[in-house]
């Protein structure tokens, strides 16, 4: 039989027992718990570095895919130029948008559009210039005039909505007028540094050419909405360039919004669609090379001339948009190209957007 002091001691033992086995249970979980989180730490770091890998390896590729979209067209503006001597929408060119390319990558697909700039209201001609300033040539004072009324009627066509009024028409015509030009004299309705400089980020007016049609953002007036269309409505941006031939615009390919506003009052909208239509047909291409070719229309108004001199029928520049896909991600690279010969196809300018 146990003596009282025994059966005293193994009383206070026992939770002394229970108390270790606890102990070492909080312990086990803790540790379970501390490899799962660094177990799943690991797992989401080596995830993510597959994917910036994955992305790495995709993009190096659209980068490549769209970079060949550029090259493929320089090889068919310079095929185009030695097989004809006018460009038109039927052109090889022109279409390149519906061909799939569905055989020139293993992975991926391309698409190639190219636009005619030089078929653009040339923006800095509605500025008086003088000899070659920026390598463009002179631009005479009943140019420049004929421009900004294009420009102005451009604006007022209908597809700005936020272009309420003449009186805004004219502000923005002047405001880009007083960018571009050397003085700094403010025209009637425009702006010059004492405007830009007054803002809360201050810059100064360029008094410059422009030399891409972005820089249209930095002029009083122009908001993106407006220079890059917003809600379905067309941009500015898709009716001017930066570049041109001569100062004169391709009848063949300009924008039908474009051509109505060539002459003052508008021409007809009916009108219009039919001379889209004749330029488009197959069996009219031969007559597009002479640049009075819209008076073969039928409906065209006997009393409307165009004014002559400032159109053309060859173009020189183009803007290439070549846009690479793969699986979900894509990648487009839009260029700027001078056909300067047949032989000769140069890059001015490339971007990644």
């Amino acid at each position: 039989m146990r003596d009282i002091g025994t059966v005293k001691k193994m009383a206070w033992r026992t939770p002394d027992l229970q108390n270790e086995q606890g102990m070492a249970l909080l312990i086990t979980i803790m540790t379970v718990a501390l490899l799962t989180a660094v177990t799943l730490q690991y797992h989401k770091t080596t995830w993510d570095k597959y994917l910036a890998s994955r992305n790495y390896m995709a993009g190096t590729q659209l980068t490549a895919i769209a970079d060949s979209g550029i090259n493929i067209a320089l090889a068919v503006l310079q095929n185009d130029a030695a097989a004809s001597e006018i460009d038109t929408l039927n052109d090889s060119w022109a279409v390149l948008e519906k061909e799939p390319f569905r055989d020139f990558f293993p992975t991926g697909t391309l698409k190639i559009r190219i636009d005619d700039l030089s078929g653009r209201l040339p923006i800095n001609n509605i500025v008086q210039r003088t000899g070659s300033s920026g390598g463009q040539g002179q631009v005479t004072q009943a140019a420049s005039r004929e421009n900004r009324n294009i420009f102005t009627r451009l604006l007022l066509s209908g597809a700005f909505p936020m272009v309420e009024d003449e009186t805004m028409a004219k502000g923005i015509v002047d405001a880009i007028v007083d960018w571009i030009d050397e003085d700094d004299r403010e025209s009637d309705y425009g702006a010059e540094n004492s405007y830009y400089e007054s803002l809360t980020k201050p810059y100064s007016c360029k008094n410059k050419q422009l030399d891409y049609i972005e820089e249209l953002l930095l002029v009083r007036g122009v908001t993106p909405a407006l220079l890059f269309g917003a809600d379905k409505n067309v941009g500015l941006a898709e009716f001017l360039t930066v570049y041109a031939t001569d100062g004169k615009i391709n009848l063949n390919t300009a924008a039908p919004l474009l051509i109505k506003s060539l002459v003052e009052p508008p021409i007809d909208d009916n009108v219009i669609q039919e001379l889209d239509e004749f330029r488009k047909a197959k069996e009219n291409e031969e007559q597009l090379a002479n640049v009075n070719w819209y008076k073969s229309i039928s409906s065209w108004p006997g009393d409307i001339t165009l004014n002559e001199s400032m159109l053309i029928a060859k173009s020189t520049f183009f803007q290439v948009t070549s846009t690479g896909t793969l699986d979900t991600l894509s990648r487009r690279m839009v260029a700027s190209v001078a056909r300067v010969s047949p032989d000769e196809v140069n890059l001015l300018v490339r971007k990644m957007e």
